[in-house]
């Protein structure tokens, strides 16, 4: 009776525990899937990423710029030109920090900005992200 009771208590846990995995993987099913190894591979060279935000498409090129960690970054979107307000310079902002920092920032630190160094320029948007801690 023991081993029964136990056995009642375990399969309503374990069916839960397989419908939350589940959940969980369909969770992620519209993202955009990047494969990189832990902390990014650092760049030194250019590298070019498709970057979907908001259900629209993007693409950010950084390069290396000075020295470690500091990187010059395009973003720009495929078929359109970027505005140039102060909203549309923010979400570039973001696109481009979110993605230095996803493949190149090492040991958890963040990227930000450089002040001063964005520029919108024929529909797109230059600026300059350095890693570093937050």
């Amino acid at each position: 009776m023991g081993a029964e009771n136990h056995m009642k208590f375990h399969l309503p846990a374990m069916a839960v525990m397989a419908v939350l995995a589940m959940l969980g993987g369909c969770a992620d099913a519209g993202k955009q899937k990047i494969e990189t190894s832990p902390g990014g591979a650092a760049v030194s060279g250019s590298r070019t990423e498709p970057v979907n935000y908001n259900g629209r498409m993007y693409r950010v090129t950084f390069r290396q710029k000075s020295g470690p960690g500091h990187y010059e970054v395009t973003v720009a979107a495929p078929g359109r030109k970027l505005g140039g307000t102060d909203g549309d310079r923010r979400i570039v902002e973001q696109i481009a920090v979110s993605t230095v920092r996803h493949f190149n920032c090492r040991d958890g630190h963040h990227a930000r900005i450089v002040p001063g160094s964005q520029k919108h320029e024929k529909g797109r948007w230059i600026m300059q992200a350095k890693c570093g801690s937050a």
